[in-house]
């Protein structure tokens, strides 16, 4: 009985899959705004609330306390559809 590739080597490209799918975050997220400050040194960094896709500056009430967000550059954050909270 002859196998084809894929049943001879079903680990490697399920382990490879796994890790890729772990390693992916968008370009221009970050956890810090520390991160994102060193990554968008030509323009205003933003506070974006993943749930509600509003984005916060510095000095807005919400920019600390967003539950589930991330740190952009402010015009890649309208880019992705986002608007001002």
């Amino acid at each position: 009985m002859k196998l084809s590739n894929a049943m001879r080597w079903p680990l490697p490209a399920t382990v490879l899959l796994a890790t890729a799918a772990h390693a992916y975050q968008p370009a221009g997220q970050f956890k810090t705004e520390e991160q994102a400050k060193k990554y968008c040194t030509n323009d205003t960094v933003v506070r974006v609330d993943l749930t509600t896709r509003r984005f916060y500056m510095k000095g807005h009430f919400l920019y600390p306390s967003v539950g589930s967000a991330t740190f952009e550059c402010r015009r890649e954050a309208l880019q992705e559809g986002n608007v001002p909270g």
